[in-house]
């Protein structure tokens, strides 16, 4: 795809083409550009768009506000210094400066948002599909929890590569028809499968996060390690009442604190409290 085009926003578009985040960072600066507007800022800033953690094709420590994604190494970018402030997706591991704020992954721009069906009427109990890559732990113990028979529709598959295993249409077709979703991580703590899943209204069910605004009680059931999977999903699948409302937990904390919407109203806000502390 070309540039993005902002009618008042100044935006420096640096990501390659047919980038799976860049939906996401167009939703999100579309809302910043409506609000922006409104409070006589849209000529105030630049925002940068990047996926490096290296260089930017533009820095100014009054003016430049970079929005980073990509980074699976949760790195912080060494241009910190160099900007007014950084939005990142991938919370860095070690302290961030205090000019550095994160922001959710999001969805993949190729699935497609489906109408939610009620929990309970779901046909899949179990599902996840993913590389095997760096899944070892995982597949080990799903094989050991599922691999026999079982009374459960259980959906766990391994792709060949990435974006090589169901369609995005078919992908979010077995999401929305599904209980539970299973996240685990791959070469970094953040996947798109997290939050497509609580955008489907599924029980989320993903490994441990690095602490955040975003996944600070959220609805998702974080696992230090996939050893007792069957029997954990057995007892989420036992209570039809906590269903229903992990379920509804789910789809509301995506709306109000992952999606883009809420994305922008966050960055605004920060934005906003710098201004008014400096």
């Amino acid at each position: 795809m070309s540039d993005p085009a902002f009618r008042r926003l100044s935006v420096l578009w640096d990501l390659p083409d047919d980038w799976c985040e860049e939906q996401h960072i167009i939703d999100i600066l579309e809302n910043i550009e409506a609000r922006f507007v409104e409070l006589g800022l849209a000529e105030r800033f630049v925002f940068v768009v990047s996926s490096l953690a290296d260089q930017l094709p533009m820095t100014h420590k009054e003016r430049v506000i970079v929005l980073q994604t990509s980074d699976e190494g949760h790195e912080v970018p060494s241009y910190v210094g160099d900007v007014f402030m950084v939005f990142k997706n991938y919370p860095p591991f070690t302290e961030a400066p205090d000019n550095l704020r994160v922001f959710p992954l999001g969805c993949n721009k190729d699935v497609p948002d489906l109408p939610a069906p009620v929990i309970l009427e779901r046909p899949i109990d179990v599902f996840f599909i993913g590389r095997p890559e760096f899944r070892d732990d995982f597949f080990d113990a799903a094989d050991q929890a599922f691999g026999g028979d079982s009374d459960l529709r259980v959906e766990i598959s391994r792709a060949p590569e990435f974006r090589k295993g169901l369609t995005p249409d078919d992908y979010a077709k077995t999401l929305a028809a599904s209980k539970i979703a299973l996240s685990p991580r791959g070469v970094s703590h953040e996947t798109f499968r997290t939050y497509e899943a609580m955008r489907a209204g599924c029980i989320v069910i993903a490994q441990r996060q690095i602490p955040c605004w975003y996944t600070a009680g959220w609805p998702v059931i974080e696992v230090d390690d996939w050893q007792d999977i069957g029997e954990l999903i057995r007892g989420q699948l036992a209570d039809p009442a906590a269903m229903r409302a992990q379920s509804d937990a789910a789809r509301n904390w995506w709306t109000e604190k992952c999606s883009p919407p809420a994305v922008a109203d966050y960055v605004i806000g920060e934005i906003a409290a710098r201004l008014m502390g400096r």
